[in-house]
């Protein structure tokens, strides 16, 4: 695996609490996770054959985990909360029945 791979995903970890305890209590999300690391490494793995640079390796595997190229800001979470945000705003507007009086 590569350490840069393996580190960016044990960063995501750490920075969200929720997936953490899914990933150490959840059978289910240990293995997805697990599973998300061995598609990393895959792809870090096939990047360094092609020659692609390290840093621009590095900004890809964070694009892939972060959802953004420097792996500072979990982009990923913010879309999930504005999909959220904007299903709450949906789902609270009256609803007018054609028909009725």
């Amino acid at each position: 695996m590569s350490d840069y791979s393996d580190d960016s995903l044990d960063r995501y970890l750490d920075g969200n609490a929720e997936a953490k305890r899914a990933y150490l209590e959840d059978p289910i999300q240990h293995a997805q996770i697990e599973l998300q690391r061995q598609a990393l490494d895959a792809a870090d793995r096939a990047m360094a054959s092609e020659g692609i640079p390290e840093d621009v390796r590095n900004r890809v595997v964070n694009r892939i985990v972060w959802g953004e190229p420097e792996g500072l800001v979990d982009v990923h979470a913010q879309r999930i909360d504005q999909a959220i945000a904007a299903y709450g705003r949906l789902s609270t507007r009256p609803r007018v029945v054609s028909g009725a009086s």
